[in-house]
């Protein structure tokens, strides 16, 4: 069991993930667009549902952080490592509230750090599929880590540049980020 966990974590986590992804979304409120909001909002502060997504983001991070762990941590893995454990990190952070945010009491420090933990983990990830590139001897497979690179590059773009679709924008930037993760990313 520990063996086919070393090796299949990251399909493991990326799967847990997704579905607390959808179950947050099967049972989110009528004020939740999937157009607009971010899947962050489903775990937003003084969101009454918000322990499903929270208790998303905490797995996803700490068992993708424990595959790279019990591989054992190197250059080639530690930009994912920090990626793993921030987005755990947006876990107990939440964002701020996305009903009636002028009218809800809410901690900003929370939002904050739920934002700088989320930008963290951003920028680790783009730098360790770079990474991933960088150090990869199949031309084949290399080529698909940047393309892959190109591709999240562009939905953060659109993602910080489309708020009326930042919703969208950031599923699409998750399937491209979880299809690379399953598949791309070298364990060991």
């Amino acid at each position: 069991m520990a063996a086919y966990f070393k090796l299949h974590y990251p399909l493991i986590s990326v799967s847990i993930f997704l579905s607390f992804i959808i179950v947050a979304h099967i049972f989110s409120s009528p004020e939740y667009s999937f157009v607009k909001n971010t899947i962050s909002d489903l775990g937003a502060q003084g969101y009454s549902k918000k322990l499903i997504m929270q208790t998303g983001f905490l797995l996803f991070g700490i068992i993708l952080s424990s595959g790279i762990l019990l591989n054992g941590v190197n250059f080639n893995n530690a930009l994912i490592l920090i990626y793993g454990s921030c987005v755990a990190l947006t876990g107990i952070f939440c964002t701020k509230p996305f009903v009636h945010p002028e009218t809800t009491n809410f901690s900003q420090l929370h939002s904050n750090l739920h934002s700088a933990f989320a930008q963290i983990a951003g920028i680790a990830f783009s730098i360790g599929i770079l990474l991933q590139w960088y150090l990869e001897k199949i031309p084949d497979i290399k080529w698909k880590h940047l393309l892959f690179f190109a591709l999240i590059i562009s939905c953060s773009l659109a993602f910080g540049l489309i708020k009326n679709y930042q919703g969208v924008a950031q599923r699409i930037l998750y399937l491209i980020s979880f299809w690379w993760l399953a598949r791309y990313y070298a364990v060991n």
